[in-house]
């Protein structure tokens, strides 16, 4: 077991004191054990503070950069139809097992969410080829806090939730995200010089950051989830925290700055 792995089984120890939740179902998934690896090694290309191998390479190479075009549409392409898939398929699992919006049943032995779920976690390795293409392409003001946290810290709570928070409420995160990314894929694949639908991308985002802390305050108000309620609870916290950030981008990108008299 690497140092990884063992810091891995604590946190997951203590997300599930309080809870009849086990990690079982997903042990056999040795496939996430791997990706965990695969992602922190990602993770530290990514780190606009502490320059990676990749980023100083690029900075050293002349000209604007790389830039594969081809290999982007298809890629963006690819995601749209991924996101797209996931996220109508999280409803049809949702709609067979009989969901509600929220307060829904949790299988801990048999989770019809989970395979679906699986797929979810394993698509925030994909979504790390984003910011291959912002390396390449010397696009160093698109490599921000904001795209860096969100992208490392998705990662790493959905490798959370596949071991702790795999059936039930999880489903509608899934359904929101999916179909967020979709759109955003989309548009991103057309190319257009005129980016006008980044501005209702973002308020798109922050409306899905609500909704899910209004489900997150309503499981643990009325405890009527099965999910874990450290889980709960610091899924607030951490969508509160892309809340903030997301606005703040919005407010400095999109609210004309008043003019000094």
């Amino acid at each position: 077991m690497t140092d990884y792995e063992a810091i891995g089984d604590q946190i997951i120890a203590w997300a599930l004191v309080g809870s009849d939740v086990t990690d079982e179902p997903v042990k056999a998934r040795s496939g996430a054990r791997r990706a965990t690896r695969s992602a922190a090694r990602a993770r530290n290309a990514t780190r606009p503070w502490n320059a990676s191998p990749a980023q100083l390479i690029m900075r050293a190479y002349p000209g604007d950069g790389i830039k594969l075009y081809g290999v982007a549409f298809l890629y963006n392409i690819a995601q749209v139809m991924l996101c797209s898939y996931m996220c109508i398929e999280a409803v049809i699992v949702a709609k067979r097992s009989n969901f509600n919006l929220v307060c829904n049943s949790y299988d801990a032995k048999h989770p019809p969410m989970a395979n679906v779920l699986w797929l979810f976690y394993a698509s925030k390795v994909l979504d790390f080829v984003d910011t291959f293409f912002i390396v390449i392409g010397k696009k160093w003001k698109q490599l921000s806090f904001l795209h860096v946290y969100h992208h490392t810290t998705i990662f790493l709570f959905y490798w959370l939730n596949l071991h702790v928070n795999y059936d039930g409420d999880i489903y509608l995160t899934i359904v929101l995200n999916g179909a967020i990314h979709t759109i955003m894929y989309y548009f991103v694949s057309m190319h257009t010089r005129d980016i006008w639908w980044k501005k209702y991308l973002t308020l798109a985002q922050l409306v899905q950051f609500t909704c899910m802390n209004a489900q997150a305050i309503y499981m643990f108000v009325t405890g009527c989830s099965a999910t874990p309620p450290r889980v709960t609870a610091i899924y607030f916290v951490y969508i509160i925290s892309l809340f903030i950030l997301f606005l703040q981008f919005f407010m400095s990108s999109y609210v004309p700055k008043k003019k000094k008299q």
